[in-house]
């Protein structure tokens, strides 16, 4: 066909296209070949009907195979209703200079959609799209076919940077907001695309897909608070389950009494809802209130006596109320039933559930045979490594707990062979074997977050602040702003004496979220010891108290504080009631010693004080002082 000829062809379709009337005259002479089909596929393809442009397409190619303009027009509407191969057959006979740069362009995406079926094609598709781009770089259906076949290459990286070019000038576009999010989300860099999930959820159209993904990444990212913000922020009355998920991650997050006040709220409305009924045990025992909790699992248990799922939370926490012979015979009911089948959901839990209890009860050889019982170490994942090291750790038994991880890690999957790796590390740690650190790096460095905050934790339980201190600053930077890092940095600059930089740590997580139970607790405590800000510190403290009323150590903090204040009276009934719930390290004892001291019960007082140091306790020296000066003003026998 002519290029005279497909000039008036094109004229013909706009002047048709604008409504105007064109008047009829007799044409005496002859169109070229394949005219009059090409015309009126491209009047049907305007009009939507693309069967019958496809059929006057192939009319017109059939009288002019030589027709570039033809072949090119109808490649791009193949292309166009998914029959890709079938454009790209038509466009194979033309030669690489017949090709404009629409020709281009439509042969560049008819390959990148024929390379989603057919992995080998993607290289070309790749180099047809950025040749397509080279003639004209502001394409966002090449740019988006780019952004495609990269991903699918793995390229990652290089569509990432493609996306947010194309985003750049198209910002107000939901689904590719949507997209750039799930590039970062799959690059690891987790923060940016919780907020690019952020502004795709502000659009009607992506707003329910991007708003679970972005509490799914916030989750991921070690954010549990945030995420559970999030949800609330746009959960309706009547969404429970939504109302759940926040609930359960409030726990997550160490905030027991926001999730206990959620989980009420649906309870009112759906007082038979198992979830809820046990979400509320779980918020109850975090907040010390054991008591409460078991009878709400007793009665969900009495209600569903079959839900063996119940039955083993129930014997979790009737081992740690010290009920162990009950928690036995629950786990070992369920264990009758689940056995038949190792690898179910419900015999791995028993497994887990049966060594747990035996590990409360401090009988770590039959926490391993519980262990032992699985026929995959991977079906028990993360908690059976946590597990089996605790076994060790109570034991002391260090090479024992080094050849034991070592033997594990091979049977794992990433995360969970990460842990036994921490672990092993610990271990050697403990043993103070030459180069245990540096099988932490590896970890610390890690894009998991949990990976990560167990290397911290490995270092804290050692006693390794320097290598804290090195190492927060660099994991930060990877994941801003992370609550269990910020806190573990802040607990190991204290520990290296340096308080101010410690104290603007805790001051940052407390700004962040100040109902952080945990470094309210910590910085007033901080606070008290020292004899600084005392004011302050009895804030910090009550809050924390009121947050986890029931936690022996913040119990104790405030007894101390009141101590400090010189509020005597005030002091030994709070360090009491510490007691009370459970605190039982040599500290509570020593700090309720040197009350009773100052308050001239001295017979009780140096009994208190040794039991401080018996246990161990903070400031030995200044405890064994309070003795030697209670031995020098004892009457002579």
């Amino acid at each position: 066909m002519s290029g005279t000829i497909a000039r008036v062809c094109c004229l013909v379709l706009v002047f048709a296209a604008a409504g105007w009337a064109v008047q009829e005259v007799p044409y005496t002479g002859s169109l070229p070949p394949g005219t009059s089909a090409y015309v009126e596929a491209g009047l049907a393809e305007a009009a939507g009907k693309y069967r019958t442009a496809l059929e006057e397409y192939q009319k017109a190619l059939n009288e002019d195979p030589s027709s570039a303009e033809v072949r090119i027009a109808y490649a791009a509407l193949l292309n166009n209703v998914g029959l890709s191969e079938r454009a790209l057959a038509v466009l194979k006979p033309l030669e690489p200079d017949e090709l404009d740069w629409y020709g281009i362009r439509t042969k560049a995406l008819a390959l990148a959609q024929a390379a989603a079926r057919d992995p080998l094609k993607l290289p070309a598709a790749e180099a047809a799209l950025r040749k397509a781009l080279a003639g004209r770089s502001s394409d966002p259906n090449v740019e988006l076919a780019l952004v495609q076949v990269l991903e699918h290459e793995k390229k990652l990286e290089e569509a990432e940077k493609v996306m947010a070019d194309l985003l750049a000038a198209r910002p107000g576009n939901p689904r590719l907001i949507a997209y750039e999010a799930g590039l970062l989300r799959r690059l690891g860099r987790l923060d940016e695309a919780a907020t690019m999930y952020g502004r795709c959820a502000q659009y009607d159209e992506t707003a329910e897909a991007c708003r679970q993904a972005q509490a799914d990444i916030l989750e991921a990212a070690g954010r549990p608070l945030e995420a559970a913000d999030a949800i609330l922020s746009w959960a309706g009355p009547k969404d429970f389950d939504l109302k759940l998920r926040a609930a359960s991650l409030y726990l997550d997050a160490n905030h027991p009494g926001k999730a206990l006040a959620i989980v009420r709220r649906v309870l009112a409305a759906e007082p038979d809802s198992p979830r809820a009924g046990r979400l509320e045990a779980a918020a109850l025992m975090s907040l010390g209130r054991y008591d409460e909790a078991l009878a709400r699992l007793r009665a969900l248990h009495q209600a569903d006596p079959d839900d063996a799922g119940l039955a083993l939370s129930l014997a979790w926490l009737e081992a740690r109320l010290g009920q162990i012979p009950q928690a036995r015979k629950t786990v070992a009911r369920v264990w009758k039933k689940a056995k038949a089948d190792p690898r179910s959901d419900l015999a791995v839990r028993s497994v887990l559930t049966g060594a747990r209890v035996e590990l409360v009860a401090g009988r770590t050889a039959a926490a391993r045979q519980w262990l032992a019982r699985l026929p995959d170490p991977q079906l028990g994942g993360r908690e059976l490594v946590a597990l089996l090291a605790e076994t060790y750790r109570k034991e002391q038994d260090w090479d024992g707990g080094i050849g034991a991880m070592l033997r594990l890690g091979p049977q794992l999957d990433d995360g969970a062979r990460d842990d036994a790796v921490a672990y092993e590390a610990e271990f050697r740690l403990r043993a103070n074997q030459p180069g245990a650190e540096a099988r932490l790096r590896p970890l610390l460095a890690s894009k998991d977050v949990d990976t990560v905050h167990l290397a911290l934790d490995v270092l804290q339980a050692t006693g390794r602040w320097d290598a804290i201190v090195d190492a927060a600053p660099r994991i930060l930077e990877r994941f801003p702003g992370d609550r269990h890092v910020l806190f573990v940095q802040a607990a190991a600059l204290e520990r290296l004496g340096r308080r101010q930089e410690s104290e603007k740590v805790f001051q940052k997580i407390l700004a962040l979220d100040p109902d952080d139970a945990e470094a309210a607790n910590y910085l007033g405590y901080m606070w008290a010891d020292a004899g600084e800000h005392l004011d302050e510190a009895l804030h910090l403290i009550k809050h924390a108290v009121e947050l986890k009323p029931g936690t022996g150590a913040y119990l104790d903090s405030l007894g101390w504080v009141y101590f400090k204040l010189g509020k005597l009276d005030e002091a030994e009934r709070w360090l009491r009631r510490a007691m009370k719930a459970g605190e039982s390290s040599g500290t509570v004892h020593a700090h309720l010693g040197e009350v009773l001291l100052a308050l001239g019960r001295k017979d009780e007082a140096k009994r208190q004080l040794e039991r401080g140091l018996d246990l161990g306790c903070e400031h030995e020296d200044h405890v064994r002082k309070l003795l030697d000066g209670l031995e020098k003003t004892a009457p002579p026998r």
